[in-house]
């Protein structure tokens, strides 16, 4: 149903927009409130109402066996279950805080951390111990590189969405009986449960997520508002308590005012429940009390056993992390495009009646450096528009953030020479807003941020790494850019350099000099992923997915 105005209610329309849940649950309290989270509720011939069983014409009718139930149903149980964790903590070289972790959210003045164990290794034993007793949960890491049905889902998934990588990651969170036997110093209810069990704290990923809730339930809150619009990795940090409290308070049950940035009301992810959340958007997961389902919700009461033995226990959810990064936005089409547009250029000391260094060698004789060519200067405005302008009002800038629609799924909505059409429309678009929000000073910021990382213990990553420019080829000339371009650089002269390439970009065909090289870069980062998972699923003694 489409329970909430102003949102679309598919996965296509909600794609980077707003978060969208997709249940199995018919007639589903979470879709009314003050601020019910978007709904999609499959077709009534799959869904299941709240009485029991598949819904059919007679309400009253007894729940048919579970292998009736919905398919979706089925095909989570089939890819990963509660019985399916040990066996996987128990496979050859898996470590401890490397491949899985066991943890809990702890609160320190005030804010909110994640709490490890601090152990290299620790036994099945010793696993289940900290998760029954310690009230910790388990989480495993790149679940797709260590079982097969996980992997075979991942790579369908990437088909389909275009992602630049998909991975797994598994949360197994205890039910919030305390079985500390006093030991933990916890307030329990009557029934000997403690209200919830938290694994994090409350934050924001770099890339898009679906959940899928494969047994137990667990409360999510969600924001209706990104803390950080399409957030790159670099560009996530630890919320601050001001955006927690921005972010993530109730609406105002007084006024209803649903003006306020604020969070959705809070719900109950349960089993055959799918959730795909935007990169940006601040959100929390908890198991709580059955008295607390009771009481806010209304617990559940269903007519078959299958359906209540899913709904107790551990919280069990798969989350599947869609990577857009920085390799399939659109600010990566672009870095490509200025790629093609130097390459295309003659090989002499000028271009278009232009200079192709921005600072001469003489500019940059402390550093060594031949000087800092234009492409190099263009690479970095383009990083520092894309990263700046979501922050100060340059709406028209976060287009940069933007995927490009890419996959069997956009494949099946338009025409190739459509979707050509339209993506070198964008790039346009964002070739101009480039134009008109270039600052020197900005570009002089983001170098010393790549040489910063470049040195940073143990950082090898960085989303201002450009493979087509090889940042890390280039540090005497951020060094130079660092030095000299706050005092040097014209930003007439940069903008100017910015129209010829906009010109390129409308005059050259665009399929086979700007596309192409940026979707075999993506197939390269695929392909490589693939052949990683795949080393590490023969170890775990997987099958490989054809």
């Amino acid at each position: 149903p489409n329970n909430v105005p102003g949102y679309v209610h598919s996965l296509d329309g909600a794609w980077e927009t707003n978060p969208l849940l997709s249940s199995v649950y018919k007639d589903d309290s979470r879709t009314k409130g003050l601020a019910p989270i978007p709904t999609l509720v499959v077709p009534d011939e799959e869904s299941i109402s709240a009485s029991g069983g598949n819904d059919s014409d007679d309400g009253n009718a007894p729940a048919p066996p579970h292998q009736s139930h919905p398919r979706r149903f089925a095909s989570l149980l089939s890819l990963f279950s509660v019985n399916d964790v040990g066996t996987v903590i128990s496979q050859p070289g898996i470590k401890h805080q490397k491949d899985y972790k066991l943890v809990r959210k702890i609160v320190r003045n005030g804010e909110e951390w994640e709490g490890i164990l601090p152990h290299d290794v620790l036994t099945v034993e010793e696993a289940r111990r900290a998760f029954e007793v310690g009230g910790f949960s388990l989480v495993i890491n790149a679940l797709q590189r260590r079982w097969g049905p996980i992997a075979a889902l991942t790579r369908q998934v990437q088909n389909e969405a275009g992602s630049s990588h998909v991975s797994v990651n598994c949360y197994l969170t205890p039910d919030t009986r305390d079985n500390s036997g006093g030991r933990a110093p916890v307030e329990v209810d009557k029934d000997g449960h403690v209200a919830r069990r938290n694994a994090f704290e409350y934050h924001w990923d770099w890339m898009d997520v679906i959940v899928l809730q494969i047994s137990g339930t667990k409360l999510w809150s969600i924001s209706r508002a990104p803390a950080e619009y399409l957030s790159t990795r670099d560009l996530k940090v630890k919320p601050t308590l001001d955006q927690v409290d921005r972010y993530l308070s109730p609406v105002n049950e007084k006024t209803q005012d649903l003006s306020g940035q604020g969070r959705y009301d809070d719900f109950l992810l349960r089993p055959g429940d799918a959730l795909y959340i935007p990169r940006g958007f601040m959100h929390n997961a908890s198991t709580i009390s059955p008295s607390t389902i009771e009481a806010q919700y209304g617990g559940f009461a269903f007519n078959d056993e299958f359906t209540n033995e899913l709904m107790s226990g551990p919280s069990l959810h798969l989350t599947l992390g869609l990577e857009v990064a920085f390799e399939a936005s659109y600010e990566a089409l672009v870095h490509h495009a200025l790629a093609a547009w130097f390459v295309s250029q003659p090989k002499t000391q000028k271009q278009n009646g232009e200079d192709i260094y921005v600072l001469s060698a003489s500019d940059c004789a402390d550093e060594k450096s031949k000087g800092v060519p234009w492409t190099t200067l263009l690479h970095l405005v383009v990083g520092d528009v894309a990263r700046r302008g979501c922050r100060s009002g340059e709406e028209d800038g976060c287009i940069l953030r933007e995927s490009v629609p890419r996959g069997d799924l956009w494949e099946d909505r338009t025409s190739k020479k459509m979707k050509q059409d339209d993506r070198k429309e964008v790039l346009l678009s964002s070739i101009q807003a480039i134009q008109k929000y270039t600052h020197a000073d900005s570009v002089v910021r983001i170098a010393t941020q790549i040489l910063d990382e470049q040195y940073a213990e143990g950082n090898h990553e960085s989303d201002f790494y450009v493979p087509v420019i090889g940042v890390k080829d280039r540090l005497n000339e951020m060094r130079c850019i660092v030095r000299r371009a706050g005092e040097l650089v014209d930003e007439e002269d940069v903008r100017r350099q910015l129209h010829l390439f906009e010109q390129f970009v409308r005059e050259k065909p665009f399929g086979d000099s700007i596309l192409s090289p940026f979707e075999s870069h993506l197939e390269s980062i695929w392909k490589n992923s693939i052949r990683q998972d795949d080393v590490n699923l023969l170890r775990a003694g997987q099958q490989i997915v054809e």
